[in-house]
């Protein structure tokens, strides 16, 4: 409204400098446009809730004033004869400077009294839950994510790009505003006040700038399924130890696309300085099911493949590529293998949600068809200080082709964030058979678990099992130790084709007062890892504890937590700690 009421000024002004022979025409038109528009806007049924019944009348005031100069603005133009008209088209133009100003007077209030009808005492980010024994005093803001409510709330609520879900025994107190989800009140919970669900002015604010919260909302929903890319937005930048710095450009796949469009590209080209070569992936998707019945209700059907010719790695559960690129580039810590990898994958992805199964669920049928290439290390050292911590020796691969179809599963959608109001579990499963000469057959399955103590402390756990019935290529078999894994032991100094991995984790925020920013938290990680033949569930019989390699420690991390400092020791030496610094969240 205020960009109607602004350009209207512009307009009016304009036809007063450069007066024109259908000057009353014009702006007769214009001021019934406007009359329509102010109408249409300012609705008290559109805007005003019902309880403020005061301030709707006010505003209702306000309005006639508004249309009622209008309106006189209009009748003058019948008495006007040619030598009045420049001296009218100035009082219409102070006409337009007042009206301008009380529009924006009802703008201001409408921002202050009504777009944001609560003034919030506490602040969420993401999926956010009110415990059975929380008690809140005051309103509550939470933001891209779902408010779910067992305790007490006595205030208002507002949700923006979320849902509101009220569990039977819990009490709310207060209006409930949604922007861009539902409302779900159990039977037996108590809420005394107001529903406004996918709140009006909102709507109508977006309408006018464009924004769409729907697609924003799937943004949240399927982030969860985005993997890292290395660089930032569309710029493609790595740095390893065997193709040196990697740059280009990128296209990341992202789910919103292939929803809001029939076909959807994604990818990345780019040259690695070491290797002198270009690398490259693209990939296309295709929706062939895409039905969202709500925002809480779809089923995603994704037909694509994707073309490579690259340095792979089968690393990225470790640490993240971008972590990953800061460590090698200052501490000469590359925890990654490489070998070469070109081919090309076809797959069936489906994505799933319901009232049964309130996170979205992924299913990936995936075909792939590889060469594999062994790749040497290129780069001694990088900067001057390193140079008595080489890299790490590039292992050799099996070099050859290997088809595969894997089937996957995944789920889960919390992450480790400020203020640890996060609770939930995830699951990862992928199932993979090779199609050629090994002819192997291997079985992943990762858990991980967070729960939320208090504002205060937070619990975390992954729990990793890797089996094969055969004895596996480099590329694919399983490692233990250092960083990700054992902190405390060597680097990958244990390998085989069965794996148990569990890593437990106590953080508690800000001990001491005098450092706000730094969290404490100690930690202990156990594993195990065994190479034998026969059926894949075999293999896991532990004749000897010490076959468990375990290792314990404590740490400091920033708020967020993605920037650790660990000092790690070993349960089955006598030996002094390891510190390892770590850029990214373990799990």
């Amino acid at each position: 409204m205020k960009k109607i009421i602004t350009i209207l000024s512009l307009i009016l002004l304009t036809q007063c400098i450069f007066p024109q022979e259908p000057e009353e025409k014009k702006i007769e038109t214009l001021i019934d446009e406007i009359l329509k528009k102010i109408e249409n806007y300012y609705s008290s049924e559109e805007i005003i809730p019902e309880q403020q019944i005061q301030k709707q009348k006010e505003m209702q005031r306000q309005l006639e004033r508004i249309k009622k100069q209008l309106e006189l603005l209009q009748k003058q133009k019948e008495f006007m004869d040619a030598e009045k008209f420049q001296e009218e088209i100035q009082k219409i133009q102070k006409e337009a400077i007042e009206i301008q100003k009380k529009s924006e007077e009802l703008l201001e209030i409408l921002k202050e009294k009504q777009l944001f009808p609560i003034s919030p005492t506490f602040r969420f980010k993401g999926d956010t839950e009110i415990g059975e024994n929380d008690f809140i005093e005051g309103d509550v803001v939470v933001e891209d994510g779902d408010l779910i409510i067992y305790g007490r709330i006595n205030g208002n609520i507002l949700v923006k790009n979320g849902d509101v879900i009220i569990k039977n025994g819990a009490e709310v107190t207060g209006n409930i505003y949604t922007t861009n989800g539902e409302i779900k009140i159990s039977e037996k919970a108590e809420f005394t006040g107001q529903r406004y669900e996918n709140f009006s002015p909102l709507a109508e604010i977006d309408r006018i700038t464009s924004y769409n919260r729907k697609k924003h909302r799937t943004e949240i929903r399927y982030r969860q399924f985005y993997e890292e890319q290395p660089g930032v937005d569309n710029f493609y930048f790595e740095f390893e130890r065997v193709s040196g710095f990697k740059i280009g450009v990128m296209f990341p796949r992202k789910y919103t696309s292939i929803i809001y469009r029939p076909i959807s590209m994604y990818g990345y080209g780019g040259y690695a300085t070491k290797l002198h070569r270009w690398i490259f992936s693209f990939g296309i998707d295709r929706a062939l099911i895409d039905v969202s019945e709500s925002l809480s209700k779809s089923f995603l059907l994704i037909f694509g493949g994707r073309v490579f010719s690259t340095i792979g790695t089968k690393d990225d559960w470790l640490i993240s590529p971008n972590a990953n690129t800061i460590s090698a580039l200052i501490w000469n810590n590359d925890y990654r293998d490489y070998f070469k990898h070109e081919g090309f994958d076809i797959y069936f992805d489906i994505y799933i949600q319901n009232d049964f199964l309130p996170d979205v669920q992924n299913f990936k049928i995936n075909y792939s068809n590889a060469n594999y290439g062994s790749e040497t290390t290129k780069y001694i050292r990088y900067f001057k200080w390193n140079e008595k911590r080489p890299f790490r020796d590039n292992p050799a691969v099996y070099e050859g082709n290997l088809k595969s179809l894997s089937l996957s599963y995944r789920t889960g959608k919390f992450k480790l964030v400020e203020g640890f109001k996060k609770s939930g579990f995830g699951m990862f499963i992928n199932f993979e058979r090779e199609l050629g000469k090994f002819n192997y057959n291997i079985l992943i399955v990762e858990f991980r678990a967070r729960l939320n103590l208090s504002n205060y402390d937070n619990f975390g756990l992954r729990f990793r099992v890797a089996s094969s019935d055969k004895v596996l290529p480099k590329q694919k078999s399983f490692e233990l130790g250092g960083f990700g894994t054992l902190y405390a032991f060597p680097y990958k100094s244990f390998e085989g084709n069965k794996m148990m991995l569990a890593n437990i984790e106590y953080i508690l925020k800000n001990p001491v007062d005098i450092f706000d920013f730094v969290n404490f938290f100690i930690f202990f990680d156990a594993g195990y890892v065994q190479t034998a033949e026969g059926k894949i569930t075999s293999g896991f019989k532990i004749k000897n504890i010490n076959e468990i390699k375990s290792d314990f420690g404590f740490g400091f991390g920033t708020e967020s937590m993605k920037t650790r400092i660990y000092f790690a020791w070993r349960t089955d030496a006598k030996m002094p700690p390891i510190i390892v610094v770590r850029l990214s969240n373990p799990f």
